[in-house]
């Protein structure tokens, strides 16, 4: 998956907001028509809930 690349940002994938983003989140959904992702924080607590964000901010996590 590359930077804002929709074509293959996929649920599932693990992604940063921005290059120097600290925390870790899952691609919930994509629209690829609007250029937005439902998000969701990877965190152990019972309030997490998924928002959007511009696929174009989205970068995807190194393994």
């Amino acid at each position: 998956m590359s930077i804002g690349d929709s074509t293959t940002m996929k649920p599932g994938d693990q992604v940063k907001v921005s290059a120097r983003g600290k925390f870790v989140f899952t691609v919930k959904d994509v629209d690829e028509d609007t250029g937005m992702a439902m998000i969701e924080v990877n965190a152990d607590g019972p309030l997490t809930y998924p928002w959007p964000a511009r696929v174009s901010d989205l970068v995807p996590v190194e393994d």
